[in-house]
């Protein structure tokens, strides 16, 4: 029993079956997610950048603060012997006074810089924000598109072990020699090793059979092969 009948339809199953591998290889959402991945690292690493920035920021502004809240005890320090009333000597007063209004030039440029300081932090701040809302709508969407891809394989998956449970139904009536050269033409001939012929041409090359060739083929009843591309021909 050489089941060419059968032969040709297992040809068919694994033909569909290759086409359903090239799908779930060559899937449109595995490009779109690994773009999407390459976004995402892109956006995680400049937001890792800006808080590190922003961070930054905090540790000099907190510095800042600190240091106008010194020249601000410093002033008063100095007022107090200004006004106290312990220095009675002109020149030590012109000079405390001269002091404190160096304490306070440098106190409002401190102070300028702080406010400077502060609003780039919001800026900054603003941007992070910005930044990590943009980043979480893009692992949405990459969460969304992810457990499509997942159904769809999924999908594909489970056509496939259908049709391979149908081939091995089919595999039952073929004779194992037969099989054999089959999956051997099968790895040789691009994933086509059974083809019809069509007013004596092979389908699978395209070739036409000589005249003797296709009559013996015509009276064949076993395994014939095309004279040019070697498939196995069925009527």
């Amino acid at each position: 029993m050489i089941g060419l009948e059968a032969l040709y339809r297992v040809q068919d199953l694994d033909t569909r079956i290759f086409d359903l591998r090239e799908r779930e290889e060559g899937h449109p959402l595995k490009a779109e997610l690994e773009e999407l991945g390459s976004r995402e690292q892109e956006l995680a690493g400049e937001l890792q950048s800006l808080r590190g920035e922003l961070e930054g920021w905090r540790k000099k502004l907190q510095s800042s603060e600190a240091e106008v809240q010194r020249m601000e005890e410093k002033i008063k320090r100095e007022e107090d012997k200004l006004y106290g009333g312990k220095v009675n000597n002109p020149k030590e007063l012109r000079g405390l006074q001269a002091e404190v209004r160096s304490l306070k030039r440098q106190k409002d440029d401190l102070e300028t810089e702080l406010l400077e300081g502060m609003e780039a932090q919001d800026e900054l701040s603003g941007k992070v924000e910005g930044l990590r809302a943009e980043l979480d709508a893009l692992r949405a969407e990459m969460e969304g598109k992810r457990k499509v891809l997942e159904n769809d394989l999924r999908g594909i998956r489970e056509e496939i072990e259908g049709l391979e449970r149908q081939k091995e139904e089919l595999e039952a009536d073929i004779d194992v020699d037969t099989l054999q050269l089959y999956r051997r033409l099968l790895e040789s001939k691009h994933n086509l090793a059974v083809v019809k012929v069509e007013d004596g041409v092979c389908l699978g090359c395209r070739v036409e059979l000589p005249g003797k060739e296709y009559d013996r083929f015509l009276k064949s009843e076993t395994v014939f092969r095309c004279p040019n591309c070697g498939r196995i021909l069925v009527k």
